[in-house]
Order: structure tokens, then sequence, then C-alpha cells
């Protein structure tokens, strides 16, 4: 089977730090191509090649030619309709500010190719579902990145989950934090908090209420304490605020509580298990080996996220982040906001735009 043929919307810090670089793993060689014969570190040969990034486009023409040198793409444009009438790609990966890629999602659907958007897909639920809509009526696949579900700390946690004697999935915490952002540019729970609107619905299932308070220090300073009910009975904490002066990765926590079994995911990096009986469960990645499969980006989920698009593709399969994930995700938060305007448990059937 031919490699599909990728168009890349998008030239931000993010899409130039780990997304960019991701792809030669992601697709299995390199942005121009590189053949199946070449090997790995650990020489192994690579797998057919999924995908080729064939163009790029960001509107700021400059920009764009400095990462197509870097990445040895050929074609480059400073708008989305004109690649892909130009170069018919069969799919398109978007990275722009949640309240400009929305639409730009949708001209590629309504162009005829797969999308895959970076998290949170839009600032509005009925933004997102509009996107859902586009994707519905061409019959194409749309994707959230939401990463930290192809994140190996995370997979690791799920896995332990299944494990028999961990029981039911009864309780869920979760600890993000940030340093001062942005008010005039982001939503704190929706341009940074996001992963932590669907990380509790990835290990637990589905939210049917949520209940919020919310403490304020000064402009971009918040801290949110929220309350969460399962629709398998199970309930929820998450504290997410941005008061910590910086964003540091050793700053996140998730424990997930069965019935007998627990597991807790530190710094988004080590993972332990506990169940009653059996050893104690312990992995963390050992990335001082240069290892593929060791790679920061390997391991946090940004290659993952791009191969998982890939074979859905291939696979005529949903994608492992859908934008209905996205849009469940954008409705906590909203449910978180009106809960706090409120003061009241806010059931997610009634999260509005309206706050």
């Amino acid at each position: 089977m031919e490699p599909l043929r990728i168009g890349f919307v998008g030239g931000g810090e993010h899409a130039r730090m780990s997304l960019y670089p991701s792809l030669r793993a992601a697709f299995g060689g390199s942005p121009a191509g590189l053949p199946a014969l070449v090997l790995t570190q650990e020489g192994r040969a690579q797998p057919p090649l999924l995908a080729e990034l064939v163009a790029l486009t960001d509107h700021k023409r400059d920009l764009a030619e400095r990462i197509a040198t870097f990445h040895a793409v050929d074609r480059i444009y400073t708008d989305h309709r004109e690649m892909i009438a130009a170069e018919r790609p069969d799919a398109v990966i978007v990275c722009m500010h949640p309240n400009r890629q929305w639409q730009t999602a949708i001209d590629c659907l309504e162009m005829g190719v797969h999308v895959w958007v970076e998290k949170p897909p839009a600032e509005s639920i009925a933004n997102a579902e509009a996107m859902a809509a586009a994707a519905r009526k061409a019959g194409k696949t749309l994707a959230v990145g939401y990463m930290k579900r192809f994140s190996k700390p995370y997979l690791k946690a799920k896995a332990f989950m299944e494990r028999p004697g961990f029981g039911e999935p009864s309780v869920w915490e979760s600890r993000y934090t940030y340093g001062q952002y942005p008010i005039d540019v982001y939503r704190f729970l929706n341009g940074f908090a996001t992963h932590h609107m669907d990380l509790p619905r990835f290990f637990m299932g589905d939210i049917e209420s949520v209940y919020a308070e919310r403490v304020s220090r000064g402009f971009g300073l918040d801290g949110y304490a929220i309350v969460l009910r399962f629709a398998n009975g199970g309930v929820g904490l998450i504290n997410t605020n941005c008061l910590e002066g910086e964003h540091i990765n050793q700053s996140e926590r998730v424990a997930v509580t069965g019935v007998g079994g627990r597991v807790f995911v530190e710094n988004w990096r080590r993972v332990l298990g506990f169940i009653p009986g059996e050893p104690t469960y312990y992995w963390e990645p050992d990335d001082i080996q240069p290892t593929d499969d060791q790679n920061s980006l390997e391991l946090h989920g940004f290659v993952g996220e791009l191969r998982d698009f890939a074979m859905s593709i291939r696979e005529n399969r949903a994608p492992g982040a859908t934008i209905e994930d996205g849009i469940a995700a954008i409705k906590l938060e909203r449910a978180i906001e009106l809960s706090i305007k409120h003061g009241a448990k806010v059931k997610l059937s009634e999260a509005t735009d309206d706050v």
C-alpha cells in the first residue's frame, strides 16, 4: 500500500517542538520518506512507511520556509485551501489556536481529506460539534491530539487496571498545575488543563455531573477544586491551578482506586500499582538508553497519537481520540464554569456555551 500523503497546517511552537519532530517515528521513516531499509538504533528494520509529509502551510511564509528546510519538505503554502487543491493530500494535520483551528479543520474536511487536530479542538461546544458534523457529512476521520492517551505511563496504568484483582474503577484523583498564563489569549481550563478534562473519562468512563470551586489570586492566577460523579457510580477529584510560578511535569499526579487495587502515575512518568496478594508493580522509562522506544516524544505520546491517526485511516477505524472525546472535554470545562457561576452541581448534559 502506498504511503498516505499528509499536509500540515501550522508552524507554532508546539508544532515545531513536538509534532514535526515526531513524524519520522510515527510514520516509519522521515518526513521526506526514507526507505524502510533504514535501521533503528537497535538494529531493527523500520516498518513500512505509513505516510509522508508532502506539504505544509503557515500564514507566515518565512516561518514556513524555515520549517520546510529543516524537515526536507519541498512545497509550502500560506493558505491551507490552496495546499489541498494543489497537493490533493489524503489527510491534514492542523495545529493552531483553538479559536482558529476549528474552522480550518472544517475547511479541510469539506475538501475531502481526513483531519487530525490539536487539542482542544475548539473553544466552544458549538464549534466542536460543527467539526463533528462536518466529519460525518464528509465521511472522513477527525482525530483530536490528546497525546497523553498514547503516552507510556498512562497506557501502563490503564493496562494495570485491567487486571482481575484491580476491581471496578471507583475513585479518580488528579493534579495538574501551570504558572501564570496569558488570560487574554487562552482560557486556562480550555488551553492548558484540557488533558485533565479528558483523562478522567479515558480511565473511568463517562462523567455525569460536576461541582467546582475556584480561588483567584490575580490576573491569570486561579485554582480549581473539582468534584466528579461518573456514570459507573464512581467519584473523582481534580486539583488544577495556575498558581505555581512555572509549569513542570513533576507537579502532575494521577491516582485511580478500584475495589482492592490502586494505581498511581507520578510526574507523568513513574507508575506504581498495588493489588492485594500480588507483587508491587513498578515502571518508569529507562530513558538513559538512546533507543527509539525511549525517545521523549515516543514516551509522552506525540509519536503515538500521529501513528494512530495514520493507522486509523488505513484500517478504516475510529482513532484513539475522537472529536466526540474533544466535545466531552469541552463540555466538562463549561460545566465546571457553570458550577462555579451558580454554586451548584451541574450535569454534563446541561453544559452550555452560555456561561
